[in-house]
């Protein structure tokens, strides 16, 4: 892998990222009562995004997988945390 699909590679997996907890925080707003149910659409919602995600890094460096891209993909959801979801209590 040469530098620009390294420098590619860390910009998306941070921004992915962010993508991912946004989602999480809105798929966390649906209330399911059953267990089942609820454990079924988690993995649902989880699988998708590894699909997702795997497929964007297929599409930049040939699927890949380093252990920086799953540094900067944890730093782009807690940066989105920080930033945007952010619970103070005043």
């Amino acid at each position: 892998m040469n530098l620009d699909e390294q420098f590619r590679v860390i910009f998306y997996s941070f921004i992915y990222g962010m993508f991912f907890l946004f989602t999480f925080k809105l798929f966390r707003l649906i209330k399911i009562k059953k267990l089942f149910y609820k454990f079924v659409l988690e993995l649902i919602f989880f699988m998708l995004h590894v699909t997702l995600f795997y497929f964007l890094l297929y599409k930049i460096n040939g699927g890949m997988l380093s252990s920086y891209i799953i540094i900067f993909l944890i730093l782009g959801c807690i940066s989105c945390h920080l930033l945007y979801f952010n619970d103070k209590k005043d």
